[in-house]
């Protein structure tokens, strides 16, 4: 479909028409992407139909699936999984993510509802017949997807969701998408966000409920930042404010109140205060303080601009849903027989100097048995430290999380702590338990105690090599034990162990790497460790006995000792920057 095409594309395209007697070149004078989709679906004669964007990607096998499983299933539509062509790469498409986790056969929108966010036209193939029985046709302006898109969802007896990629939607500057604040470009989305609003009020109200929490979420947004950047506000405002009245406060009441108020002032058509409303929620948020109902006292409300002398209603301003604590621990070390933790907690907005009551309790939380031990703490504002006596852990093998409440005027708030300084070595008790304070994959601070059956308790560079020193609890066949090491892209090296004869329970190891074993074609990577050999056949994973954990440059590369998230050995390497 020639569209009044600019560029060499129509001679391409008369190319392939030339040479395959399946394409036919059709062209017409340029009427927008709407009216050349229905001029091609006019002239199309195959039992689907589908439709791509020129500057897009089409896999390779994407029309092979989306066929294949509309010819299986008998289904109407069959639609797969997006990803967005950027600078960086490719990325998951955020609209299509929960949609297309997994394949779906003969689905629908009213039982699978993340479909409502799948809006876009060109990954989904249509049964003709199907697309031919309801008469769709796209309308003449822009953002002309969604009322095709949703109606077809809705109206299709059923619906498959394929999960691989079938489109790669790429993002260029200068495209419809990036010139969305352009007055008429925001008046034609909240047409049709409009329009599909008004189909499902008719078809699915169920669906129009979760619709419009997230069209207030993020294509109003649109509205009220192309406001703010000073676009045209008559026809927009028409527009939006009509949509805006048919939307209750049910659905408000799901947004942070920054948001609503900023719709609020859109809906009442106060584009000056709306632009301050937009300045003060990127400028001055953090500044911002929470007060307490006088006569619903479980209720907060935030001193955001306009809450008094405008008209606003007060449950705009309500964020008693939106105080959300952090807890924050910024160091820990051992003492002679207790760890002790320093750390802070914030709750945006409260006044805590200004509160009647104050408090911070802090506990250890074992989730596989329930176990809760209470921290005696000592508070300073909103500052805390505590004391965890190795005596008051049971001798056992568990992992505790650590565990913050914080309550100030009757406000009550629980998280698990943060860790934000370096973790300490482990602690070897007198029952031979290790405690090792840690932090784990999702930046949570975590206490594990366990008996490791190895350990690392040295690593030092000896010429052109690299010997870790160590020991293990392995009796039998210590000749045959190896050291294995990997890295994510599935390379794995072993060396051989030499083992000392056991004494006191252990052999001593030594284990040399050759230096230049340790690099990769990637500029930084981390290497795990274990042995392998042992007689349950298991890998034996190495907790690291070192208070500080060295580093060096050997061969032009920067190696570092690590401690995984389980605190066991694994080394970091990357280019140094003074040979590369």
């Amino acid at each position: 479909m020639d569209d009044g095409s600019l560029d060499a594309s129509a001679v391409i395209a008369k190319d392939y028409a030339a040479r395959d007697p399946r394409f036919r070149l059709v062209v017409q004078e340029n009427q927008g992407l709407g009216p050349a989709r229905n001029t091609g679906v006019k002239y199309a004669s195959g039992r689907y139909l589908a439709f791509a964007d020129s500057d897009d990607i089409v896999p390779p096998r994407a029309y092979e699936l989306l066929v294949g499983s509309l010819e299986r299933s008998g289904s109407d539509i069959a639609s797969g999984n997006v990803q967005r062509l950027t600078s960086e790469g490719l990325v998951q498409s955020w609209a299509h993510r929960n949609a297309f986790r997994k394949n779906q056969t003969g689905t629908h929108i009213t039982r699978n509802v993340h479909l409502l966010f799948d809006r876009s036209v060109w990954n989904k193939v249509f049964r003709r017949s199907f697309w031919d029985t309801l008469g769709m046709e796209f309308p003449a302006r822009l953002y002309e997807d969604m009322p095709v898109t949703i109606p077809a969802h809705v109206r299709a007896r059923a619906v498959d969701v394929l999960s691989e990629v079938v489109y790669i939607w790429r993002l260029r500057e200068g495209s419809i998408t990036e010139r969305r604040f352009r007055a008429e470009n925001v008046t034609d989305l909240m047409i049709s966000v409009s329009e599909t609003a008004r189909f499902l009020e008719e078809h699915t109200p169920g669906l129009r409920r979760v619709y419009e929490r997230d069209t207030l979420f993020n294509d109003l947004r649109v509205a009220v930042e192309a406001l703010a950047a000073g676009v045209e506000p008559d026809l927009l405002l028409e527009v939006v404010c009509s949509y805006l009245d048919t939307v209750g406060r049910k659905a408000h009441l799901e947004l942070p109140a920054i948001r609503r108020l900023q719709i609020q002032l859109m809906h009442r058509r106060m584009v000056t205060e709306l632009a301050e409303a937009v300045r003060f929620e990127r400028d001055s948020m953090e500044d911002a303080r929470v007060r307490r109902g006088l006569l619903l006292r479980r209720k907060w409300y935030a001193d955001y601009p306009f809450r008094r002398g405008y008209g606003i209603p007060r449950w705009v301003f309500d964020v008693s849903r939106e105080l959300t604590m952090t807890g924050r621990l910024e160091s820990w070390e051992w003492g002679e027989d207790r760890l002790r933790g320093e750390g802070r907690v914030k709750l945006p907005g409260v006044m805590v100097g200004a509160a009647a009551s104050c408090a911070i309790d802090l506990w250890l939380y074992d989730r596989s048995t329930g176990t809760v031990l209470p921290l005696p703490v000592e508070r300073d504002d909103l500052g805390f430290a505590f004391d965890c006596d190795l005596g008051s852990l049971p001798g056992q093998v568990c992992r505790w999380e650590l565990w913050v409440r914080f309550t100030v005027d009757g406000i009550i708030r629980e998280a698990r702590l943060r860790n934000h300084g370096p973790v300490p070595a482990p602690r070897e008790a007198d029952d031979g338990m290790w405690i090792q304070p840690l932090t784990d994959d999702k930046g949570f601070a975590v206490l594990t105690v366990r008996r490791p059956r190895a350990a690392v308790t040295g690593c030092e560079p000896d010429g052109d090599r690299l010997r870790i020193l160590g020991w293990h609890a392995e009796q039998e066949n210590a000749e045959g034990v190896t050291l294995v090491m990997s890295v994510m892209d599935g390379l794995v090296r072993t060396y051989p162990v030499e083992t000392a004869p056991a004494r006191d329970g252990r052999r001593e190891f030594v284990v040399g790497l050759p230096a230049e074993d340790l690099r990769v074609e990637q500029e930084t990577a981390t290497w795990n460790m274990f042995l392998s050999g042992m007689a349950d056949g298991k890998p034996l994973r190495m907790p690291v006995a070192l208070q500080d954990l060295p580093e060096w440059e050997m061969d032009g590369w920067e190696i570092q000792v690590a401690r995984t998230s389980r605190g066991n050995m694994a080394l970091r390497v990357q280019w140094s920057e003074n040979d590369h």
